[in-house]
């Protein structure tokens, strides 16, 4: 691709605005390799489009802006530094594309479609031995089109999914990273009190949003993930809706706030509840019951339990209290992306482990009522937890 203004590392270097120290990047690239080398896999290709960009961010720094079209392909060799080949490039300018958010020296663009991006992994590959494992990240989620131009390009080279490589070497943050998600829990917090604070009877959902992306944004968001979620009574029951502006709290409504932000790409979910006045017998029960189902899930993690023993200590704490026809209660894995190992899902169990993150979200949704649903932002320590979100859980 020509281009007017130079995108080489000499021009970017000075306009560096990378997530992390360059140690903290190559520190993850050499346990990748380490464990390519495990996988008796030569070459790791991770290919990622538009806004799907977790594992490019990850591996390179570079941030590929959801309003953009186009991809970026990671090639990670079993020593040296990692090369970006990307087509993610607003008006035919590398300079105009974040580049400045990689700390990769081998940089090349090249136009949408494959046709050019083929051609560079066939120019490069030339120097890999004939034999070589090819291992890509997704295999099974390429494009047809990709994934068989790959095969053409590689000359016959076998290509191999990788097997959970990169899946695992992400699910243990590093000290580096939990830095910067307790940052990220002091924005999302910071967005949270904000929009709790909205919340009076006379206000709309909307008045309550914008409270929540102010507070986010102001202490350092760098962009609202999905945003702010607002349900005020029972239309809160349908959980993830976006706020009305016509839809005003009404004295002793029950209100629930979920909101999400992204601080270095990683993102944040976090929920409360706040009663417009006092609350129903009712609901304080329900509230009540909430809370305790929080402080049982997070007295249970620790490393080495199973992770759903997690979940089923809310269960059963919140079974005791009467309510399970309306237990949604869960937990999910976060990082770059908004769900992340450990899944929590039964098909796919994990042994918890320090340096994992995951959200603990025990929820009681009656439909004629609302949501009540608390839900924080967690770190496995070597001894139990860190709660990066420690936001009040009694409002009203």
């Amino acid at each position: 691709m020509s281009a007017r203004n130079a995108y080489d590392w000499d021009s970017r270097k000075e306009l560096l605005e990378i997530d992390f120290e360059e140690q903290e990047f190559r520190s993850r690239i050499k346990s990748v390799q380490h464990r390519m080398r495990d996988a008796a896999i030569d070459v790791l290709l991770v290919w990622e489009e538009g806004p799907r960009g977790s594992n490019i961010r990850y591996l390179s720094g570079f941030y590929m802006a959801p309003t953009w079209i186009g991809g970026s392909l990671v090639i990670v060799e079993r020593d040296g530094d990692p090369k970006l080949v990307t087509s993610s490039v607003a008006h035919g300018e590398p300079m105009h594309s974040n580049i400045q958010t990689s700390w990769l020296r081998d940089v090349r663009a090249v136009d949408l479609g494959y046709r050019e991006l083929l051609a560079v992994v066939r120019d490069i590959g030339r120097t890999w031995p004939s034999r070589s494992r090819i291992g890509v990240v997704g295999f099974d989620h390429l494009p047809y089109a990709l994934r068989m131009g790959l095969v053409d390009a590689l000359d016959g080279r076998t290509l191999v999914d990788d097997g959970g490589l990169l899946k695992g070497q992400r699910a243990i943050k590093s000290a580096a990273e939990i830095a910067l998600l307790r940052k990220l829990g002091q924005i999302t917090a910071a967005g949270m009190n904000e929009a709790m604070a909205a919340v009076r009877a006379g206000s709309t959902e909307s008045d309550v949003a914008a409270a929540a992306h102010h507070g986010c944004v102001a202490a350092g968001a760098e962009q609202m993930t999905f945003g702010c979620f607002v349900g005020a009574g029972k239309r809160g029951a349908l959980k993830n809706m976006a706020p009305r502006a016509d839809r005003r709290i009404s004295p002793n409504e029950l209100v629930v706030i979920d909101l999400g932000c992204k601080f270095g790409g990683y993102q944040s979910d976090m929920s409360r509840n706040v009663v417009a006045g006092t609350p129903t017998d009712e609901i304080a029960r329900m509230i009540e019951s909430c809370q305790r189902a929080l402080v049982v899930g997070k007295a249970a993690i620790r490393p080495g339990i199973a992770d759903q023993a997690i979940v089923s200590a809310m269960h059963e704490s919140i079974s005791a209290s009467g309510y399970t026809q309306w237990d949604w209660s869960i937990c999910h894995g976060y990082g770059l992306d908004l769900v992340e190992t450990p899944t929590f899902a039964l098909s796919d169990p994990t042994t918890i482990e320090a340096g994992m993150c995951f959200y603990v979200e025990p929820m009681i949704i009656p439909p004629a009522i609302g949501a009540i649903c608390i839900e924080d932002m967690i770190v496995v320590t070597e001894t139990g937890f860190e709660n990066l979100t420690p936001v009040p859980v009694e409002a009203w």
